[in-house]
């Protein structure tokens, strides 16, 4: 049974990602991650939210949502923006490059990453195994 924790709309722009990220590092103290478990949710959903703005059009939205199940905390950032799926494995670019981190920071800090893209919608969905009790 999954349970839903919080739902956000918020206008894309850049201004409303530190907004998402707060809401993401509250309901992961409230599941009891450590601290640097949150820091990653942090900067993970911050990632996310940075490619829902990028990507979402002017004045769109974009809709957080967290999710809890047995055994992972589910997070899904989705905006209206048509998004492409990745085809690459994600990778990190050259260190002078000003952009291209957002897959493989993503990827990197939870456990898996979904691309959920179609009538013109885009979700990206984000899963962190719960910490044990």
């Amino acid at each position: 049974m999954t349970e839903q924790l919080l739902r956000l709309r918020l206008p894309t722009d850049s201004a409303f990602v530190s907004v998402a990220r707060e809401a993401v590092v509250s309901v992961a103290r409230k599941l009891r991650f450590p601290e640097a478990e949150r820091e990653a949710l942090r900067l993970a959903v911050g990632e996310a939210c940075n490619n829902a703005v990028e990507h979402g059009g002017q004045r769109g939205m974009l809709t957080l949502r967290c999710l809890q199940d047995y055994e992972f905390l589910i997070i899904e950032v989705s905006n209206s923006g048509e998004g492409t799926l990745p085809t690459d494995p994600a990778a990190m670019p050259d260190p002078s490059a000003e952009g291209g981190r957002g897959r493989a920071l993503m990827e990197a800090l939870t456990d898996s990453v979904e691309y959920l893209i179609g009538e013109g919608n885009t979700l990206v969905r984000l899963k962190k195994r719960l910490p044990l009790s």
